[in-house]
């Protein structure tokens, strides 16, 4: 899988370890989000590269993800392709040879496991707000009886209209043309 102790991945020193395989995370991902309705056999392939006492990480995920419309609750499927990279501390003291915002991971065990790692950027590449083509294209929001989800935009307009409306000067305007010029 994605486990390798830290004597084996040294032998790689001169060259970079290219790892490729299928994963099924379905049951771990929907346990740790529940959301989660499907998720398709990802694709992995990296390298592990021993650099400087640590490990060098550089992992690309490739799959599908369906989760719910933020907004209708209807499924969403999530075309996943994408590139992350960590560096393994084999002392933490190694630290501060890295720049900042490089993803920093200190080994605690005499292994590599990066299989927590793909489900943790699987999980963090689900959108704060997820719509389905059709509300992307329409822009339509929910609604039903007295009630509708307003844009913010489209909320503020509205606030502005009512404090126009309730103005009890409002209808006094335009009833002294010349003072309204000025």
């Amino acid at each position: 899988m994605l486990k390798w102790t830290i004597q084996e991945l040294m032998k790689h020193d001169e060259q970079p370890l290219h790892f490729s395989t299928t994963l099924d995370v379905k049951a771990d991902l929907q346990d740790r989000d529940p959301e989660i309705l499907d998720v398709s056999p990802i694709q992995v392939s990296g390298d592990v590269l021993y650099d400087r006492g640590d490990f060098l990480v550089s992992v690309n995920l490739t799959g599908t993800l369906v989760v719910p419309s933020t907004r209708s609750l209807k499924p969403v499927t999530m075309p996943q392709n994408f590139t992350f990279s960590e560096i393994y501390l084999t002392d933490e003291g190694h630290a501060d040879q890295y720049e900042d915002g490089e993803i920093l991971m200190p080994l605690e065990e005499s292994e590599l496991n990066l299989l927590p790692a793909v489900e943790d950027h699987l999980l963090l590449s689900i959108p704060m707000q997820v719509l389905t083509p059709e509300e992307v294209a329409t822009g339509d929001m929910p609604a039903g009886d007295e009630w509708e989800v307003l844009a913010e935009d489209e909320y503020k307009k509205r606030i502005e209209e009512e404090k126009k409306a309730d103005n009890p000067f409002a209808k006094l305007k335009g009833m002294f043309p010349d003072q309204d010029k000025s």
